[in-house]
């Protein structure tokens, strides 16, 4: 499903919302990222973007921080 996704958004100009945990699968499929927690935004941005902004080494640990933060 998500080398089908990959492989669509490519040959087709379109804008796709995902929502998921894995990080792996939003780096490999998202050109831009919202972060949300309790639903309501927290943070958006490229995948570089968030992980230098958190200081952090990845995207999982940037999504980590966040979920983890008291705010």
């Amino acid at each position: 499903v998500r080398e089908y996704l990959e492989n669509y958004k490519s040959k087709n100009e379109l804008t796709m919302l995902l929502a998921s945990h894995n990080m792996k699968e939003v780096e490999r499929l998202c050109d831009n990222i919202v972060m949300m927690k309790k639903g309501e935004i927290v943070d958006k941005g490229t995948c570089k973007e968030l992980i230098i902004r958190h200081g952090r080494s990845n995207l999982e640990e940037t999504f980590l921080k966040i979920a983890r933060s008291k705010k």
